[in-house]
Order: C-alpha cells, then sequence, then structure tokens
C-alpha cells in the first residue's frame, strides 16, 4: 500500500506541516528550566508552549483557509467562524498530556484533526520528543512515522492488531483521578480485573499505540473535542474503531474507546455505568 500524496490534498499538506512546526515549538520549551505552569480554572496544567503553539496553528490556518472554522483548547471557537463556510473545521490540542510536557516526560503530542460537516476526514497525532507521529485521511489509509536521529522518515502503514478477548489485551488509560471525576471508578475497576495488562499512559499516547499495533485497547472517561479530535480516522483507516462509552463515533461523547472491532463489545459492557 502506498502513502497518499498530501500536495493532492491541500488541507492533507497543511496539517502535516503544521505537526512539524508545532513539534518544533514544544521541543524548544521541553524540559526547559524556565518553563512556566499555570492552572487554568478547571485546574488543568497550560504553558506558555501549549498557547504559542495553538496561536501558531490557528494563525497558519486562517492565513491559508481563511473561510475554516477552528476549535481549539486554549482559545476555543475562532470568533466569527465557528461554522465556518463549505462546512471545513479544524480541532486542535496544541499539547496534549501538559501534564507530561510540563514534567519533563516525553509522553505528549499535538492532536489536530479535520472535520468536513461533522465528520471528522483527517487527523494526525505527533509526538515530537519520541520523533514519531500517526496520521490518516478518510480513503486514504493511516500511516506510522518515525525520524531517525540523522531526519531519515520511515513511514509504514499503522494497523490495529486483533484482539478478541479483554482477558488477552493491553489496556492504557490515564489516571484514576479522571475516573473518579467521572464516577467511573468501578468502570476502571472493572476493566482492570478483566483485561490481560492494563497501563497509564497519557491520552494521546495510548490513541497512538492502539493504531499502531503496540496496544490492544485504550479508555478513558474524560474526553473533550480537542482530546479526541483526529482519533476517529486514524482508528478507521488502520482497521479499528473509535466511539464514546456509548459506542457513539463521536469525538463530543466526552469519553473514549479505541481498540479493533472483536474487542468493542466486550469493552463496551465493561465500562458500562451502574446506576443501581
Amino acid at each position: 500500500m502506498n502513502a497518499p500524496a498530501p500536495n493532492d490534498h491541500p488541507r492533507l499538506t497543511l496539517l502535516l506541516e503544521l505537526a512539524e512546526r508545532a513539534g518544533t515549538v514544544a521541543m524548544k520549551h521541553f524540559q526547559s528550566a524556565s518553563l512556566a505552569v499555570e492552572s487554568k480554572p478547571d485546574h488543568s496544567p497550560v504553558t506558555d508552549a501549549d498557547r504559542e503553539i495553538e496561536t501558531l496553528l490557528r494563525a497558519a490556518i486562517l492565513a491559508e483557509f481563511p473561510a475554516d472554522a477552528l476549535l481549539g483548547e486554549e482559545f476555543g471557537e475562532d470568533s466569527g467562524k465557528s461554522t465556518g463556510t463549505g462546512g471545513w473545521r479544524w480541532i486542535i490540542d496544541p499539547i496534549d498530556g501538559t501534564v507530561s510536557f510540563a514534567a519533563g516526560v516525553p509522553l505528549f503530542g499535538t492532536l489536530i484533526g479535520l472535520e468536513h460537516d461533522g465528520r471528522v476526514v483527517a487527523g494526525i497525532c505527533a509526538m515530537p520528543a519520541l520523533a514519531e507521529r500517526v496520521w490518516a485521511a478518510e480513503g486514504l489509509g493511516a500511516w506510522w512515522d518515525r525520524t531517525d536521529a540523522d531526519g531519515t522518515r520511515h513511514r509504514v502503514p499503522a494497523r490495529v492488531r486483533r484482539c478478541p478477548r479483554l482477558g488477552e489485551a493491553l489496556v492504557c488509560t490515564t489516571g484514576l483521578e479522571y475516573f473518579e471525576r467521572a464516577g467511573a471508578t468501578e468502570a476502571l475497576v472493572r476493566v482492570a480485573q478483566r483485561a490481560g495488562r492494563m497501563r497509564g499512559w497519557s491520552d494521546c499516547y495510548g490513541g497512538m499505540l492502539v493504531a499502531t499495533g503496540r496496544a490492544d485497547a485504550w479508555i478513558d472517561p474524560v474526553m473533550h473535542p480537542w482530546d479526541s479530535g483526529p482519533f476517529p480516522v486514524i482508528l478507521a483507516e488502520a482497521g479499528g474503531v473509535f466511539t464514546d462509552w456509548s459506542g457513539a463515533p463521536d469525538i463530543r461523547g466526552g469519553s473514549a474507546i479505541a481498540c479493533h472491532h472483536d474487542l468493542h463489545a466486550e469493552l463496551l459492557a465493561a465500562v458500562a455505568l451502574r446506576r443501581d
């Protein structure tokens, strides 16, 4: 299977370029002694790097496609373009995994999703400190890029691995505090008890691991559209599935499951909240 030629798809070309530029800014700040970390009203962390990257991405998108709509974690809906024209909307998380980023841990990434008429049709999860990224476009496949120290890029198809039973699965999630916030602690316990193994990593890394066949499932109970942005198309093109906990393939559902189709029903049953 040959990788698509991004030059034939101008928004895809821009998406890949923006991920590169975001990574350059992130690495400028990563593990810097001068990095300042603040708390937002919801107590989540934010840094100057988050704001700098989102500002850069917004300016570049609107310079190229001024009628497109934007939604970003740090600056919300673009003023006056919340619906855009032509049905295009970009969804931006400048640094997903800010806790990791601020702590000097390389498990953070930039997420960019591209919607058309409400459906995610292209997206990228780029993790610059690991020198790898996974990206996809509808009908054009999913691709895993890794870059050597000398700058040589290796591109192979991204594929979800088949795992028919939760008892055989390596499941990724973020952390207990998110399950507590969602009132879903029992769901975490059920999945952990039934899974072959469970590990805690930042959500974007969990999504990347599933899409590239290095883990079997990723679940998280608290998600925003920018946290989920690129993953529906990445997982679909990689041979898997991304949904919320109700089973809907929706980045607005407030939760996430990513896995092979064979595992999806069992995971949905395991996370189902009991409200007795």
